[in-house]
């Protein structure tokens, strides 16, 4: 009797304590613990949150109503909250909807989201990392500034704009991939980013605005981009340990202090025929009085030995080789149907391409020259066809690349007249089958 009793408070026991366990983690989780409101199209907006914070998951539906937004400020300094599943459906989160919620250390963004508002995440100092779902199209001013212990964020190509201050003081943010999207680097954007230490600047970039990478103290080297023509007044001030520094061909503007106070800097290469027209005279200011500026020998820089805006000239800067590729589609193409050749994989490592020249049957002869990286083409006949694609940079450097595209019949043969000798042998063969079964055949009778 005693050992049941013992058993059965034991039980009870551990009855009490998962329940107590499932309290705290789905508390916050409840319809009570959220004000919101509905609009005409029966969506709920939440406005407010009351719950004990922990471990929660934002509910998709409320009396209801389908959960649409996270409202302004909803959870804003609940620094209670160390975990938070928004689900999918939510389309935006407001701004300082989770401000200063200094425990949060995961947040699970959803493919729904379209926006996350301005400060959304500001000063979440606990947040580690971030994965931006890939139907943001803006990453609006501050929404993860002051996040101490970010250390990895993944940005989607989906991104035309990372705003003012976006990750501004995340000194923990090792590295940044920013895909070829985005076209705005806003003022500030990486300010701060002390630990920084990689950082690529696409083609797709204009403008690198204000600030935006000021004080990343171990950025050892920058690559800008082609199609950047402004680098903003302090852009990259206080970059003590850049080294060197890459200007894409089209920069026509230089603000004031771009590249002040970089006490390491020694190489500044620029790529373009034409050098900037708008610089500012304290574009370089503290820097080593050792560096050097590098250009092509065809640009309108002067020679070496000479001064350019206070940067003296070195060494002619070599042309790279460009790099041939090339893609199609249908990758199975047949007769007469007409086949879109893609080039956009070719690069220049240090300029840009101008021409791309096709040689469909490679004898040497290039049918089809163009400015653009796409062409078309189709075959009358079926077979495999060897297509050799020329690139040319601007300094005129050339790059080859051949493939063999098979073009089949309707019938899926790379030979219209087929395999004659093989049916043949098919045909050979029935044949002698035939002729044993009616030579069996007359034996039997």
């Amino acid at each position: 009797m005693k050992n049941k009793m013992c058993e059965l408070c034991v039980c009870m026991l551990l009855i009490g304590l998962f329940f107590i366990g499932t309290l705290e983690t789905v508390s916050a989780d409840q319809e009570s613990d959220y004000t919101y409101t509905v609009n005409l199209k029966g969506e709920a907006n939440i406005t407010g949150y009351t719950g004990a914070g922990g471990v929660i998951t934002v509910p998709s539906m409320l009396s209801g109503y389908p959960t649409l937004v996270i409202g302004n400020n909803v959870f804003a300094y609940r620094d209670s909250l160390t975990s938070v599943a928004i689900p999918n459906g939510i389309t935006a989160i407001g701004n300082n909807a989770f401000y200063y919620c200094t425990s949060l250390s995961s947040v699970i963004i959803p493919e729904s989201v379209t926006t996350i508002g301005s400060s959304a995440f500001a000063y979440c100092s606990s947040l580690t990392s971030v994965t931006i779902p890939s139907s943001v199209t803006v990453i609006e001013d501050s929404a993860f500034y002051g996040c101490t212990h970010l250390t990895s964020v993944t940005i989607p190509d989906s991104v035309l704009v990372i705003g003012s201050n976006a990750f501004h003081s995340c000194i923990n943010l090792t590295s940044v991939t920013i895909p070829d999207s985005v076209t705005i680097i806003g003022d500030s954007a990486f300010y701060g980013c002390t630990h920084l230490t990689s950082v690529n600047i696409p083609e797709s970039v204009s403008t690198i605005e204000y600030a935006a990478f000021a004080g990343c103290s171990s950025l050892p080297s920058i690559i800008i981009g082609n199609n950047v023509a402004t680098i903003g007044d302090s852009a990259f001030w206080g970059c003590s340990s850049l080294t060197s520094v890459t200007i894409g061909r089209r920069v026509t503007t230089i603000e004031s202090y771009a590249f002040n106070k970089c006490a390491s800097l020694t190489s500044v290469t620029f790529l373009g025929l034409a050098a900037p027209t708008s610089v500012s005279t304290l574009w370089m200011t503290g820097t080593p009085k050792e560096l050097r500026g590098h250009a092509h020998i065809n640009s309108n820089f002067p020679g070496p030995g000479e001064v350019w805006n206070g940067l003296t000239m070195g060494t002619v800067a070599e042309n790279e080789q460009p790099i041939a590729s090339f893609n199609w589609t249908p990758l199975n193409p047949v007769v007469n149907q007409q086949i879109t050749f893609n080039a956009l994989a070719s690069i220049d490592p240090d300029g840009s391409l101008t021409l791309y020249e096709w040689d469909w049957n490679n004898d040497g002869i290039f049918e089809d020259v163009n400015t653009s990286s796409l062409a078309a083409h189709a075959w009358s006949q079926a077979g495999n066809y060897s297509v050799m694609l020329r690139v040319t940079d601007i300094l005129g450097k050339t790059h080859t690349q051949t493939k063999t595209v098979a073009v089949r019949s309707i019938n899926g043969d790379t030979d219209d007249k087929g395999t004659p000798g093989f049916e043949c042998a098919i045909a050979f063969c029935a044949l002698v089958f035939v002729l044993f079964y009616i030579r069996r055949g007359k034996k039997c009778n």
